[in-house]
């Protein structure tokens, strides 16, 4: 009996310990710097992203948002340099968070991912137009990068062309 006693006692000890420890850890301010971090695995300076299109025609993505509030849809676009080389492709997973009489609000999470395996992550809130409705430039808040892109953070403008075609600046 004795000994069952000490081990529930050891381990309300290692709980309480723990919970010490994680108040401790979560009341202590924050060690941020605004440059990334250097480290045998870690960028000290994210690589200057080129412009490009994003295109998705030809995809069975132009349907437009589903009909329902709350509704998720994926989808994806060839990204192409200045020339109309393939660069790679944009992944999104996305949901219908408004109704409006001229365009729905979609809340995006967003992979851009280069032909060379770098990716950026971004997320936005994107008018997709009624029909009859022109598309209009919207703004995506970038969060980070891989590769030659880690430690990237900032915006970038995704201004429309024509339906499915978005030229893509990053600042």
């Amino acid at each position: 009996m004795h000994r069952v006693m000490s081990v529930k006692r050891s381990l309300t000890l290692a709980a309480a310990a723990l919970a010490l420890g994680t108040t401790a850890a979560l009341s202590m301010p924050a060690m941020a710097d605004s440059q990334p971090q250097a480290g045998a695995h870690r960028a000290t300076r994210a690589a200057q992203v080129p412009d490009f299109t994003l295109d998705s025609t030809g995809t069975a993505d132009l349907g437009g948002a589903p009909q329902g509030v709350g509704n998720a849809f994926g989808g994806r676009a060839a990204m192409k340099d200045v020339d109309g080389k393939n660069i790679g492709t944009a992944y999104a997973n996305c949901d219908k968070d408004a109704t409006g009489t001229s365009a729905d609000q979609v809340l995006c999470t967003s992979v851009l991912k280069f032909s060379d395996g770098a990716q950026i992550a971004a997320e936005a809130v994107i008018p997709v137009p009624k029909a009859g409705v022109d598309p209009q430039p919207f703004d995506a808040i970038v969060t980070g990068g891989t590769l030659k892109y880690e430690g990237i953070t900032g915006s970038a403008r995704f201004t429309p062309t024509s339906v499915g075609v978005y030229e893509v600046s990053f600042s």
